[in-house]
This record gives C-alpha cells, sequence and structure tokens, in this order.
C-alpha cells in the first residue's frame, strides 16, 4: 500500500502544480482498436450489472477512449472501462475491469471477445 500512496501524492502534487489549468484536445489522425477479453468465468440474468476482470490493457498518455457501441457478446454489453484507481491521462494508464451488462440470461466465459475499446491519441491545447 505505501507504494499506492507515494504515486497518489506524486500524481496530485502534479495536478496542483498545473492548477488544473483548462485545455481541449487536438485529436491524432489515426484510431488504435483494442479487443477486451474476459479474464474470469461470470453467470449473469437478464438486466444484471456486474463487474468483470478482462485482460490487461495499456492506455498511452494523451489517449482517448472510445467504448465501440457495437455489442460483441452475445448476452450483453460493456458499459464501461477502468482500472483499481483511475489517472489522469496526461499520464500512461491501463484497463482491466469492465461494467459488464446483460439483456439476457446467460454467462461470460474466459477468453470470449466481450467488447471493443478505441484509443484515439490527443494533443492537450491550453486556454488563456
Amino acid at each position: 500500500m505505501p507504494i499506492i500512496t507515494h504515486r497518489v501524492k506524486k500524481i496530485i502534487k502534479e495536478i496542483d502544480e498545473q492548477k488544473m489549468a483548462k485545455f481541449d484536445f487536438t485529436l491524432g489522425d489515426m484510431c488504435q482498436v483494442n479487443y477486451l477479453t474476459a479474464e474470469e468465468d461470470k453467470e449473469f440474468k437478464a438486466g444484471d450489472a456486474k463487474p468483470v476482470r478482462i485482460k490487461k490493457v495499456r492506455i498511452p498518455k494523451n489517449t482517448v477512449l472510445l467504448i465501440s457501441p457495437y455489442a460483441r457478446h452475445g448476452i450483453g454489453h460493456v458499459v464501461s472501462i477502468g482500472e483499481e484507481m483511475a489517472m489522469p491521462i496526461e499520464l500512461n494508464r491501463s484497463v482491466d475491469y469492465t461494467l459488464f451488462v446483460a439483456g439476457v440470461d446467460g454467462s461470460v466465459k474466459k477468453d470470449e471477445l466481450i467488447g471493443v475499446i478505441m484509443l484515439i491519441p490527443v494533443t492537450p491545447r491550453r486556454k488563456g
């Protein structure tokens, strides 16, 4: 736990130093597609929303993510993705779990494709 606490303090200091300056992004000219693959088996009833661990996907700094709106699994859809501790866009990040919502009864099995994300590089543009 001390390592996490130290990292959090460092991130907070960096954010404070930037004084949360407002900025927009300029989108890059390419998009990388990554597949979200289940790392565990999980049972669902219609309407269930449960976290599902996925194989880690590394997200380079200054990259925005879009979850594909096209459902890739037969029983449901990934509605959000994340990691244990959310990190600012200015840092390298990763995702290792999803929130999966089932539309019908069924299961997600380890190594099944459950979703797709698109990674879009951006360049921060400071305002003012």
